[in-house]
């Protein structure tokens, strides 16, 4: 029935109509005040500029058809080629929720963008990888042949993006990207190439992925290694137990600590499919790194692993976190172990919300904030309370924006006070719309159709 409820949504009759007086659903209404706010926000712009194209483009899933229109076609149309660009760019990431003829017009777009703006279009075609399942089987084609002719700094960007839809692309255009890859000259370029092309791995046969291993560790500077090893981490599960062990051993054995706490970092987004001595060398590794924001990074990468770590070991992150002294590297330690909240005890959970409510600077306490979204699930009802209230208190627009789009992951375990408290800021916020975007998503996610 929802499903249909969400569908209407752009025809005659209104969402907010259909949910009136049904107090069995209040999150329906929730939804509801947020489409509208959407579209009121769109509606107000008698003239679309490229700075409200890009701040409207996150909420195009819940505008109306003709709104919708109306952002293609001033993205499309704009006359600077920059301002174009970067319009363009901002609405790549929502093209599922485009018609078929405009998605072939973004392509277009894209693909024409001049090589006087070749670092918006490498992102613009990186962007489209993550929509690459709603594109046809031709304009993925196009995309992946324009990524391939870019030179090698802005290839290695349309590479990096196009690798999250590699599931979607045929077996030559996968092997048309890593033979790509191989081929950058620049160290750092080609590093980075084969990074994002670890996300893809479950995607790359056998033959593949010994080549993105082999590249990785062949490189000489140490900084290109490691943030090619790093990048590998995400594709760990997929790789033989021969290629785990040489990438752990690799990141282990460098004199540099910031190479062997990049290379860690990476590599904990791996740690499920790690043998229990290699997690114990990680783990042991990391306590060594000394440097506050190496040590912070690691933990931020090994957080969602923390399932596979030991209660002592759990223990000695949460302690390391918040005996950090730079808040920076506080709220990347909070951020990592909110993604592991469920394997955290209770006080040790409390912990980190304390930690993040009392970091000094309110841009870092937004940003800690934003990270335990993550967490929500696993807090207590007045650990909620004390979030919400604390994102709503924040005094900064963007600060506030930041907070709740965090926050918003956590809907489906919030109150509904606590999700009219959050909708009523997010609306009050004006052109800070990513709050509006992220709770309209995660509330029509969370909604339970029956």
């Amino acid at each position: 029935m929802a499903r249909n409820l969400i569908a209407l949504w752009g025809t005659s009759r209104d969402l907010r109509t259909l949910v009136e007086g049904v107090d069995s659903f209040p999150k329906y209404r929730l939804l509801s005040r947020l489409m509208q706010a959407a579209e009121r926000h769109v509606s107000d712009c008698s003239q679309f500029t490229p700075r409200l194209v890009c701040t409207s483009a996150s909420m195009l899933g819940f505008l109306r058809p003709q709104q919708q229109e109306r952002l293609v076609t001033a993205a499309v149309g704009f006359a600077d080629s920059k301002d174009r660009a970067m319009a363009i760019a901002s609405l790549c990431p929502e093209v599922a929720h485009l018609t078929e003829t405009q998605r072939e017009r973004l392509v277009e777009s894209v693909i024409a963008t001049p090589t006087s703006c070749s670092s918006e279009k490498a992102e613009s075609i990186g962007m489209l990888g993550a929509g690459a399942e709603h594109l046809s089987e031709l304009q993925r084609k196009r995309l992946v042949a324009t990524a391939i002719a870019m030179e090698d700094p802005y290839m290695t960007i349309a590479i990096h993006g196009l690798s999250s839809g590699l599931a979607h692309l045929s077996e030559p255009q996968r092997n048309s990207l890593v033979a790509a890859a191989m081929g950058i000259g620049y160290g750092i370029y080609k590093a980075h190439a084969i990074a994002g092309l670890g996300a893809g791995m479950a995607h790359l046969n056998e033959s593949q992925r010994e080549r993105l291993v082999s590249a990785a560790l062949g490189f000489v500077w140490d900084g290109n290694k490691a943030d090619a090893i790093a990048g590998l981490g995400a594709g760990m599960a997929h790789l033989s137990e021969s290629q785990r062990e040489r990438l752990v051993a690799a990141a282990l054995s460098f004199g540099d600590l910031s190479s062997k706490g990049v290379a860690i970092a990476g590599l904990g987004a791996g740690v499920a499919p790690l043998n229990e001595p290699q997690r114990q060398s990680l783990f042991a590794a990391t306590m060594d790194l000394g440097d506050g924001f190496l040590q912070a990074r690691a933990i931020a990468g090994l957080g969602a692993g923390v399932a596979h770590l030991s209660e002592s070991q759990r223990k000695s992150f949460v302690a390391v976190t918040l005996g950090l002294a730079d808040s920076f590297d506080k709220v990347l330690a909070i951020k990592g172990l909110s993604a592991g909240a469920a394997h955290l005890s209770d006080s040790q959970r409390e912990s980190i919300v304390v930690a993040a409510f009392g970091l000094r600077d309110s841009f870092q306490r937004a940003d800690a904030i934003s990270g335990l979204g993550a967490a929500v699930a696993h807090l207590s009802e007045s650990q909620r309370e004390d979030l919400v209230a604390a994102a709503r208190g924040l005094s900064a627009d963007n600060e506030k924006a930041l907070a709740i789009a965090g926050l918003s992951a956590g809907v489906a375990h919030l109150s509904e006070a606590q999700c009219e408290s959050l909708v009523a800021a997010a609306i009050a916020l004006g052109v800070e719309t990513r709050a509006i975007a992220g709770l309209a998503r995660h509330l029509q996610n969370s909604l339970t159709w029956r």
